[in-house]
């Protein structure tokens, strides 16, 4: 199966998100087929396919339009869609990955964030749907038809995700491992948070030490 990684410009670790994340994808995937990476190139970054989309949108709409752009770039039929900040921590295999959500999407815009996932709740609620929280820091596997059938939805501020996992999906119930310090995690699946410090790529550095055959080594 492909994977999908979708980036902007703004890594504070000179792309060493995606760097590690790459390292954990090669060590514990079973079922690679291509990556392809949307949006900007790093510099250390060989053997994907690289498709690049300006950031001209509000976030919500940049995640659309680079998933798009990868279902146009000729993406496997279904995919597995990561962030640049998931580091896998067990063995697992693409096509079987589970959907997860984290609970009912509750009405508390407190931030821009926020205020677009309580918006996806409302869309939802209107078609009758259920309305979890599907933007778990964990991949979610894609269906590329499915998810260009999204498009109507946006022209006002909506998560993909959320629409997509309530629209298509079947989801577990999971805490979300964003931020947690990595023996904690629950899932197998690890995110560091914006803030993260040297100290948690020291600890990636020495989980996974060896380049991937997606990165150059000089």
């Amino acid at each position: 199966m492909d994977i999908l990684y979708y980036i902007g410009s703004g890594s504070k670790h000179n792309n060493d998100e995606l760097r590690y994340s790459l390292r954990s994808l090669e060590q514990y995937c079973k079922d690679v087929g291509r990556v392809f990476i949307v949006g900007n190139k790093p510099n250390f970054i060989i053997n994907c396919e690289l498709v690049w989309v300006e950031d001209k949108f509000e976030w919500w709409k940049n995640a659309f339009e680079k998933t798009k752009a990868a279902i146009k770039a000729g993406i496997s039929k279904e995919f597995l869609l990561f962030n640049d900040d998931f580091y896998m921590l067990k063995p697992f295999e693409a096509a079987q990955y589970p959907f997860y959500h984290k609970g009912d999407i509750m009405p508390k815009p407190c931030n821009p964030y926020q205020e677009v996932i309580v918006n996806t709740g409302r869309i939802l609620k209107n078609l009758k749907k259920p309305f979890k929280h599907f933007g778990v820091h964990c991949p979610i596997r894609i269906e590329a038809e499915k998810y260009l059938s999204l498009e109507k939805y946006f022209k006002e501020p909506v998560s993909a995700r959320c629409l997509y996992g309530n629209l298509f999906c079947k989801g577990i119930k999971t805490e979300d491992n964003k931020g947690v310090k990595i023996k904690n995690a629950k899932q197998k699946c690890f995110s560091s948070a914006d803030w993260a410090g040297e100290d948690t790529f020291e600890e990636l550095k020495k989980m996974f030490p060896k380049p991937s055959q997606w990165e150059n080594e000089k």
